[in-house]
């Protein structure tokens, strides 16, 4: 007996053993193949299926990132054009709605909507018309994604291909990388100048020096684990990145013994931040973030193609315009199921069930960034800007700030109203609900009774009026309908506060640079004032609490109920001195590098809401 006992725990050792052994084997790159690979993308498509809603792929393109066009939805189409054939009609059509409707400031968004066209299989002029207008315009980025687009067969009067090549070529490092200033190369704008550079690699020699320059920066900033850090903080967006670049450049990963550290791949780094339900933290231990999650969808489709022997991310095949996609099944490089449920590396979950936001987390696009709020999620690259993508979830500082943008509160006219989903407003602001329930109720029962003197009395009839009264009940329920009178200076009752926190809004560094009224001859919009705040309010909680108090324009973009987007406070807007303009916020004289609704208040905190022109450059010379 003794002797099977030992036997057993022998092979019991053997046995783990052997696994151990193998386990640098696996994350030595050997063991993600074209399937996994597969799964991790499903798992992303299943996750954004669930909080949108969405039964299938299709009805998410239809839906949510259609509503989105022209905010935070670029990516996913980009993506999801390169990785399989849908129908894109609807978001195409709401995308030149938006830019038709909007003065795009931004080269590099100009060009990203371009991309973005270009992959919905769009034939508008506005892809040709924007390149001139838009390609080295403010700086490196504006040079690489026009590049994209000259790579794609676009063409213009004053650039060509080759010639903006030159110009990148150019900017490079004496460390063999790119950034957006400063001495060194940073890693995600050298990955993203090097997916660029990708088609021209096999062509010029010129192209293939500066790229084995930057491959080697690259290979060299990559942490043991397999990841990358950017500006002191580790995260996945940058491992990203260099997985696109290496995709496009046609090197796997997985084989290359350069970008293998202690047995550790970029895909291996970029995993450690993969939450269960399939989406992606910007930070160890942290929750849900669209920008990680976007930029891990786009580099792991760019990493298939390149195992499937298609084109890099960044050449879209997939243009032309292409008939419905029936969500059945659909080209290489691999079928992708469309019920939430079931897409691969997915949680089991109901397809069409909302999933309420995981955590507060989005907010932060990477860290040691300096601007809050002045682009889309990857318009510049991650570590160049915090973006200010804050969860609805949790927060009512998501409220009505938003509906008056582009109005003064003095000028709105007594006819405008503001709606929040403040269900638990009181005071004179709550007062119509019982006088608009009891006329929804008496229009419903005056409505079946005309039914019924007309001989309509079919139940189907009256359940129908009684389904439509119900409806508008619960609308008045959870909405709050309040004057933008009522609304600005009514200022949050803290019950259960927990401290004080004092917070500034200044923009000294557009002094002198415009005569428009809305900005402060000293530069101040909001002095040093004090808040009382509550347990887990956040610094978001507080900026909105102040633009609801002292009348305060907060414009924001995106879906109330999922993502807010901080566009612009007293009408002093992101990009409007510049494509590295808009406004960072710190705490306690410190930049943070979580995003203004994930950074939790403590007693005595000082916060400053500043403008930036440099990305942060100008605030020292200005505020010292």
């Amino acid at each position: 007996m003794k002797t099977k006992a030992l036997k057993g725990i022998m092979c019991w050792l053997a046995v783990m053993l052997l696994s151990v052994s193998l386990l640098p084997i696996r994350a030595a790159g050997y063991g993600y193949t074209a399937d996994e690979v597969d799964d991790l993308i499903g798992g992303i498509i299943a996750y954004k299926l669930n909080v949108s809603g969405s039964g299938s792929i299709q009805d998410w393109i239809d839906g949510r990132l259609t509503d989105d066009a022209g905010v935070m939805s670029e990516w996913y189409i980009i993506a999801l054009s390169q990785y399989a054939q849908y129908d894109m009609s609807s978001y195409e059509q709401a995308l030149t709605g938006y830019i038709s409707s909007h003065n795009v400031y931004s080269a590099t968004a100009r060009e990203k909507y371009a991309l973005a066209l270009c992959a919905a299989g769009s034939s508008d002029s506005y892809i040709t018309d924007i390149l001139d207008s838009s390609i080295g315009e403010v700086g490196i980025m504006s040079r690489i994604y026009g590049l994209h687009l000259l790579s794609n067969g676009y063409t213009c009067r004053e650039h060509t291909a080759a010639s903006v090549v030159d110009e990148l070529l150019s900017l490079q490092y004496p460390d063999g990388g790119w950034a957006l200033f400063g001495e060194y190369g940073d890693i995600d704008v050298t990955a993203m100048t090097l997916q660029a550079l990708a088609p021209y690699y096999g062509e010029r020699s010129d192209v293939q020096s500066a790229v084995e320059r930057g491959l080697s920066l690259l290979s060299e900033k990559q942490m043991n684990d397999g990841g990358y850090s950017s500006f002191g903080t580790p995260n996945p967006e940058s491992s990203a990145q260099v997985l696109t670049a290496l995709s496009a450049l046609g090197i796997d990963c997985q084989q290359d013994n350069r970008f293998i550290k202690d047995g550790n791949t970029i895909i291996d780094g970029m995993l450690a931040y993969r939450l269960p339900d399939g989406s992606y933290c910007h930070i160890s231990g942290g929750g849900f973030n669209e920008t990680a999650t976007i930029q891990a969808m786009y580099s792991l489709v760019a990493y298939r193609r390149m195992l499937g022997g298609q084109t890099p991310l960044y050449i879209l095949d997939n243009r032309k315009p292409q008939a419905p996609h029936s969500d059945t099944g659909h080209s290489e490089p691999a079928p992708v199921t469309t019920n939430a449920a079931e897409a691969p590396g997915a949680p089991a979950a109901s397809a069409n069930t909302t999933a309420s936001p995981v955590s507060s987390d989005t907010t932060s696009v990477s860290a040691g960034s300096a601007v809050s709020g002045n682009v889309s999620a990857t318009e510049l690259p991650a570590t160049a800007v915090t973006s200010a993508y804050t969860q609805a979830a949790g927060s009512s500082a998501v409220t009505a700030a938003s509906v008056i943008s582009g109005t003064s509160a003095s000028s709105v006219t007594s006819a405008a109203v503001i709606m929040s989903s403040d269900s638990g407003s009181s005071g004179k602001s709550g007062g119509y609900k019982p006088v608009v329930i009891l006329i929804i109720a008496g229009a419903g029962a005056m409505l079946s009774l005309l039914l019924f003197a007309l001989g309509k009395r079919s139940w189907k009839n009256f359940a129908f009026v009684g389904a439509a009264a119900a409806a508008g009940i619960i609308i008045v329920l959870v909405t709050d309908i309040r004057s933008p009178e009522e609304y600005y200076g009514s200022g949050k009752t803290k019950e259960n506060a927990v401290g004080t926190v004092t917070m500034e809004i200044r923009c000294d560094t557009v002094l002198g640079k415009t005569d428009k009224e809305y900005i402060p001859d000293d530069g101040t919009i909001l002095p040093v004032t004090s808040f009382e705040i509550e347990e887990g309010d956040t610094v978001y909680d507080v900026l909105t609490e102040a633009a609801q108090t002292y009348g305060l324009q907060l414009e924001n973009k995106g879906s109330l109920t999922n993502l807010v987007y901080v566009s612009g406070i007293n009408y002093l807007y992101e990009l409007e001195f510049g494509e590295l303009s808009g406004w960072v916020y710190h705490v306690n004289g410190i930049s943070p590098s979580r995003g203004c609704a994930e950074y939790v208040l403590s007693d005595g905190d000082r916060i400053e809401w500043l403008y930036t022109c440099e990305l942060g450059r100008d605030l020292n010379e200005v505020y010292e």
